[in-house]
């Protein structure tokens, strides 16, 4: 069995209502958006990073990015370590706003575990992967959640409290196993390091009656995040939305 310094933390992301945007947008105009998200995920290389605590310290470390994307699917990862997490959490919510930016909205989860990420051969294997895939499809929105993997013993300490949420409200079942309540705050990296009106750029691309509810979790999501943008710090429980 693989060590934890052996293991990778993955992203998987899909591209929200990709089938649709094809049909409305035509063949040139979609590869115009998807060759600049695959050009920001070739970018993804990593090195080194600081990190903000919550506490007002800084980290430091030096964060390896793995890649890979088909179709309307990208994957990040890196190895598993508690100096990378705060650094990975921060490339998962900026990659979100690029997507939103770019008129492709992305649903996504982070699993951890052992796994097979071969890019030259173009390998993916691996249960995180699993678990991944199918808590995407749990989601009804643009944004990631945990997956269950990180219930196990360990693998859910070393993220920054500023970088995730807890949160319920996007999930199609609140009961399944897959459904954690915990997400990454990414609107509030929006707030931090943008001007422009995220609720406006969301509410545009909601074109498609099918994928209605999920631009509306989406708003719900982005107040939610406002309202409990230093949750971390309350006494009282905090509800998961």
């Amino acid at each position: 069995m693989a060590e934890v310094d052996d293991l990778k933390v993955l992203c998987l992301f899909d591209v929200l209502g990709f089938e649709s945007l094809f049909r409305s947008i035509g063949l040139k105009k979609l590869a115009e958006r998807y060759a600049k998200l695959t050009e920001y995920v070739k970018e993804q290389r990593g090195g080194i990073d600081i990190v903000p605590a919550p506490d007002g310290h800084v980290a430091v470390g030096w964060l390896i990015i793995g890649n890979a994307y088909f179709s309307d699917t990208l994957l990040f990862w890196t190895n598993y370590n508690k100096i990378s997490l705060p650094s990975f959490t921060q490339l998962i919510a900026e990659t979100i706003c690029y997507g939103i930016e770019n008129e492709l909205p992305l649903r996504g989860t982070l699993a951890v575990g052992g796994m097979i990420l071969d890019s030259d051969s173009g390998t993916y294997l691996g249960e995180p992967i699993i678990e991944a895939a199918r808590t995407e499809g749990l989601q009804q929105w643009i944004g990631v959640s945990f997956g269950a993997s990180f219930y196990k013993p360990d693998f859910n300490k070393g993220f920054y409290l500023n970088t995730v949420l807890p949160y319920k409200s996007h999930y199609k079942d609140k009961a399944s196993p897959l459904a954690t309540g915990m997400v990454v705050d990414w609107p509030r990296r929006w707030r931090e390091t943008r001007k422009t009106d995220i609720r406006t750029l969301v509410s545009g691309m909601n074109k498609d009656l099918r994928f209605s509810q999920y631009y509306t979790n989406t708003l719900k999501f982005i107040d939610f995040s406002e309202r409990n943008h230093d949750w971390f710090k309350k006494q009282n429980h905090l509800d998961y939305g």
